[in-house]
């Protein structure tokens, strides 16, 4: 068996095939009054943590300028809009402040790079596509964008055109709603930087734009493509009588069709795109989707076509491709883009060059005006640049995959799993050592579109799906992996109604919360299994409504497109009761939702009476508390409506109520959850981000914080962790909800200190460093802070705030204070004089303490578990040395928080022992208390250095106030003295280091060689070896000669030479003064 068996695990009998589906549909309750809102201070400073994969998503609008050759935009689905500065090797985010979303095209004005426009809404209208925020416009190079209000929103927006020497001028081509007809389509005119618009081109309310060229020679002639699409949850519509070619000389003032010239092909037509010749302007060609389609060309500026090319892989999947550009100097290279990219070189007629890119599917191309070579192409991976012409591409390293479905492994710490649109499924790292590089996140079977289950009881054992109903089972371990689709019968370009059993492109499968050995299939039926996918059983009948007009072709009139998005009437979201076996959850796709209450024997139609026809059931979360209370996600916007829907049943669908108060009306739904540990405690999942609600659903409110804008496709909790799959900006984590799980939202009066949840006593380094959100553009997955994050809430700001913590005896461990500290920065800060006298120094330099916050709302701060450093001293090198405290052991401790003068607050919690280490907790025991004597020993090393400095400093002084009678002979013994100190110095430290590398050349010394002792006996948990207690025994007795012989010449020497101080009446040299220490 591939599954390990747990003890304890609930056993269900076998299940049966249900024969008997529910008639009855629910009444809905009327929605509860709306409630008070939390204060968003009392969680504004959790922070959402991006640990990528940096892997890009799909991009169908790039630009570029002359002006700026290193400068480049990219236009992502589901992100807003990248820019780099560095021709393509990072890539920052521009407007997450302001809009995201999917971005149709993007347009640098010629005349000013500064300008730039954005039309929002996805151009190639595919399955999983959604509208954008509308039209933008920056004048500062992204810096602040203004919202043209004048659009609508839910439009999408093909191209848009800047006369090359008025910015003022701009033309917008608009397909309009890919979901519903609508009246704002065709071309838009501003001749004032957009505070006034006119349509100036119009066919009708379900036919917009698909392409709009302009002349580069003369902007008063352009060239509108008309397309007829429309996109319905069960079906894609390329193609009508509205489709068509247009021609303006007057500046888009005036327009004449050339649908009916010469030469080009009869109708219907579908998507179009245009090209017009910058090195010759009567030369146009198009690229038309029609039953005679392909590459056809003008050269007497549309007058008259011929039909040079149709090659199908040119044409395949027009709606999705249908690009072509041509070449700013050559008047026969043309570029054809589609599932791969072609260049031409006789004007068209051949397309024999396939260009080579970092991805497949492309779909957008810049070509700088003065430099045919430079050039930025997107495709189904984003954005490349290429200043070869084409030959080599910078890479594709940036964090906006579109991911559907977010789940976790139950490994130590637990991986993230996923599949990403356009690639495939990933599982990689919530934390790791270092930073989460996209070498972390490993294949995880199935394909682009699917979910994933990792086993419970196994994680290494992960089952992933794909559109076509492919379902795989990979041992991570071993790569191995195994086809176990419920139904082996491949459905590709076949209609719903001619498949035997259907899964959609996205289809659920999810493991029994009560058996690890059942995992659930939704497809036509619900199937399950038992022995991980080597056999199933169907135990639904067709659960959903089947509407004959629901199930036919799609992707005509022209070419049909079945790829399993569009496959429909099938069960869409499944989930089983946590707390009652057997009680299963079914939504479909088409608007039903099922309870079955005996396994699969007997099902109940229990649909909310009011969530209307073909309504997507995208997500349901049945309750951790009570059996029949369960929570529905559904969203109606591909039938052009964007209104929320969240429900709520307490009485397995006996009635519903309707939880969206608070949640903006335009914020159509995604995902739902329930908090495992908190009652009523519920985080959702939108279009434009993330909401929580702190009473079951009766409020809800934004849970954006540092969230990018962003489509938010499904959320879970693990380990206390919220982590988000977004469609745009991969995967987001909420680090340690436990403020959100313990806020009393009616007791924020006073300061309050949250319970910090137990911890591992592991140093994983990092904490929050990587991402790509910032302007450097990096590609690193970021971590969470590594050791105890204590969160505390203060009413108002600016108080002293003191943490102080605690052993089990109540003994102060360590304390931080808010107060500043002046020290200049080490590790982690380099800062200050210090730093500009010396940066390498700087840079080795320990870091200053941590200051604790102290701001109105809510603050957190990260103990790092460690004891106090042993003391150093000024300018010491060290080759290898760690001078850092032990981890504190195994155990529990104390919190304790004063604001002020105020009594002070506490709160307990434990360190664990790393799950992962085969060491007992004695053993680690006895490594924290050798670690602790080791420390003690790098002190006392270390003091003996400050002693015999201090001594040797004093007796300086002492000669500059002594009189001139006593100069010679104190000079004279103190050197002596000074000397006989400087032989026992070398013996502790090595004396002769001046610079980091120089123990390579000057032999390591005793306190250098216990503080890399520390290094070796931390190296990973467990039972310090025989021959490190050794070393330390060897090392300690060499330290007692040397600290022996220092006493000595205190004893000795020194008071010798203080008694002569004496004579001369000048005070005597202490040896011990008060040490520095570095915390």
């Amino acid at each position: 068996m591939f599954l390990k068996r747990t003890e304890g695990v609930v056993t269900y009998e076998r299940w049966i095939r249900a024969a008997v589906r529910g008639l009855l549909v629910s009444a809905v309750a009327s929605a509860p009054l709306a409630a008070q809102a939390v204060d968003t201070m009392a969680f504004a400073g959790m922070r959402w943590r991006e640990v990528g994969p940096f892997r890009g998503g799909r991009s169908v609008a790039v630009a570029g300028s002359v002006a700026r050759p290193n400068e480049y935009w990219m236009g992502t689905t589901g992100a807003g809009v990248f820019k780099t500065t560095d021709g393509g090797r990072s890539w920052a985010p521009m407007t997450e402040r302001y809009f995201g979303g999917t971005v149709g095209a993007v347009q640098v004005a010629p005349s000013n790079p500064d300008i730039v426009w954005v039309g929002g809404g996805e151009s190639d209208i595919r399955g999983n596509a959604a509208p954008g925020d509308g039209v933008w416009l920056t004048s500062d190079a992204g810096r602040t964008w203004k919202r043209i209000t004048f659009f609508d929103v839910k439009n999408h927006v093909n191209r848009i055109r800047i006369h090359p020497t008025n910015p003022n001028i701009v033309w917008v081509g608009v397909l309009g709603h890919a979901f519903g007809r609508n009246d704002q389509r065709g071309v838009f005119k501003t001749t004032d930087g957009g505070q006034t618009w006119r349509k100036v081109l119009y066919r009708d309310d379900a036919t917009g734009i698909s392409d709009l060229a302009l002349d580069a020679t003369d902007p008063n002639v352009l060239y509108a493509a008309f397309w007829h699409a429309y996109r319905t949850p069960w079906s894609l519509n390329s193609g009508g009588p509205g489709g068509g070619l247009f021609k303006s000389t007057d500046g888009g003032e005036t327009w004449r069709e050339l649908t009916g010239n010469a030469g080009l092909p009869k109708q219907p037509w579908g998507k179009i795109g245009l090209a017009v010749s910058p090195a010759k302007a009567t030369r146009v060609w198009a690229l038309i989707e029609s039953d005679e389609g392909g590459v056809y060309r003008s050269d007497d500026g549309g007058q008259t076509w011929a039909k040079l090319n149709d090659e199908r892989k040119l044409r395949q999947r027009a709606w999705y491709y249908s690009r072509i550009y041509a070449d700013p100097k050559d008047t026969n290279i043309v570029y054809g883009l589609n599932v791969s990219w072609f260049r031409s070189r006789d004007g068209g007629k051949t397309f024999a060059q396939n260009m080579p890119v970092p991805h497949g599917d492309n779909h957008d191309l810049w070509i700088a005006p003065d430099n045919p070579d430079r050039m930025i192409q997107s495709n189904d991976g984003g954005a490349n640049v290429s200043t070869d012409g084409g030959r080599t591409w910078t890479s594709q390293e940036f964090a906006t995959a579109q991911m559907y479905h977010v789940t976790t492994t139950n490994h130590f710490p637990y991986q993230i799993c996923g599949a990403q649109q356009d690639n495939s499924t990933l599982c990689g790292p919530s934390r790791k050592a270092g930073g989460i590089v996209i070498a972390d996140w490993k294949d995880a079977g199935g394909g682009e579109s699917g979910y994933i289950a990792a086993s419970p009881t196994n994680p290494d054992i992960v089952f992933a799906g794909s559109y076509g109903g492919l379902l795989t089972r990979k041992d991570m371990r071993t790569g191995l992996e195994w086809n176990v689709n419920p139904w082996p019968d491949n459905p590709m370009g076949y209609s719903s109604e001619d498949i035997k059993y259907k899964f959609q492109w996205t289809f659920p499968i999810v493991f029994s919360p009560h058996d690890a050995t059942t995992m659930y299939v939704g497809g036509s039926n619900l199937f399950m299994t038992k022995n991980g996918g080597d056999s199933y059983t169907i135990i639904s009948p067709p659960l959903a409504r089947n509407d004959p007009k629901t199930l036919g072709a799609s992707g005509g009139p022209i070419t049909k497109d079945q790829t399993g998005v569009e496959t429909y009437g099938v069960v869409f979201a499944v989930a089983e009761s946590p707390v009652t076996a057997g009680v299963i959850w079914a939504g479909t796709d088409d608007g039903y939702i099922h309870l079955t209450r005996d396994a699969g024997k007997t099902w109940k139609n229990v649909t909310p009476k009011d969530i209307g026809d073909f309504t997507r059931i995208s997500l349901i979360e049945a309750s951790h508390y009570a059996a029949g209370t369960a929570y529905v996600a559904a969203n109606r916007f591909q039938q052009d409506d964007f209104a929320p829907l969240f429900y709520k049943t307490t009485d397995f669908g006996a009635t519903w109520t309707k939880i969206i108060n608070g949640i903006a009306p335009t914020e159509f739904a995604r995902a739902i959850r329930e908090d495992p540990v908190r009652k009523g405690l519920l985080f959702a999942g939108t279009e434009r981000g993330a909401w929580v609600s702190f009473n079951d659903g009766a409020q809800w409110q934004k849970l954006q914080l540092n969230l990018p804008i962003v489509p938010v496709h499904d959320l879970t909790i693990k380990d206390g962790d919220l982590i988000v799959a977004t469609h745009g900006r991969s995967f987001f984590v909420l680090d340690d909800i436990s403020p959100l799980r313990q806020l009393n939202t009616t007791a924020l009066a006073d300061p309050v200190l949250y319970k910090p949840r137990n911890t591992h006593r592991i140093d994983w380094g990092g904490g929050r460093g990587g991402g790509g959100g910032g302007r450097a553009g990096g590609t690193v997955g970021q971590n969470p802070p590594s050791g105890v994050v204590v969160s505390y809430f203060l009413p108002k700001g600016g108080e002293d705030v003191t943490l102080d913590f605690l052993d089990a005896a109540g003994k102060v461990i360590k304390s931080f204070n808010s107060r500043a500290d002046s020290a200049a920065g080490g590790r982690g800060g380099r800062g200050g004089a210090a730093a500009e006298a010396d940066p390498e120094a700087a840079f080795f330099a320990p870091p200053p303490p941590p200051r604790v916050q102290n701001r109105q709302g809510l603050n957190q701060f990260a103990w790092n578990m460690r004891y106090p450093d042993p003391v150093i001293f000024p300018g010491m090198i060290l080759w290898a040395g760690d001078t850092r405290g032990p981890i504190a052991p195994a155990g529990t401790y104390t919190v304790r928080m004063t604001v002020g003068g105020a009594k002070p607050l506490t709160q307990a919690f434990a360190l664990l022992n790393d799950p992962r280490a085969p060491a007992t907790a004695a053993d680690q025991l006895a490594q924290f208390k050798l670690l602790m004597q080791i420390r003690d020993k790098v002190t006392e090393a270390n003091e003996a250095v400050i002693s015999m400095r201090h001594v040797k400093s004093e007796i300086d002084a002492r000669i500059k106030q002594a009189p001139a009678q006593a100069v010679q002979e104190l000079t004279s013994q103190g050197k002596t003295l000074g000397t006989n100190l400087t032989g026992v110095e070398a013996e502790v430290y090595q004396i002769k280091n001046q610079s980091n590398q120089d123990p390579l050349n000057f032999p390591i010394k005793l306190n250098n060689k216990l503080a890399a002792l520390t290094g070796v006996v931390s190296s990973a948990p467990g039972k310090p070896t025989a021959q490190s207690v050794q070393v330390f025994t060897e090392l300690t007795g060499k330290l007692q000669v040397q600290t022996k012989k220092m006493d000595k010449l205190y004893a000795e020497d020194l008071k010798k030479y203080n008694d002569l101080l004496k004579k001369y009446g000048l005070p005597p040299i202490d040896p011990k003064p008060a040490p520095k220490v570095a915390m």
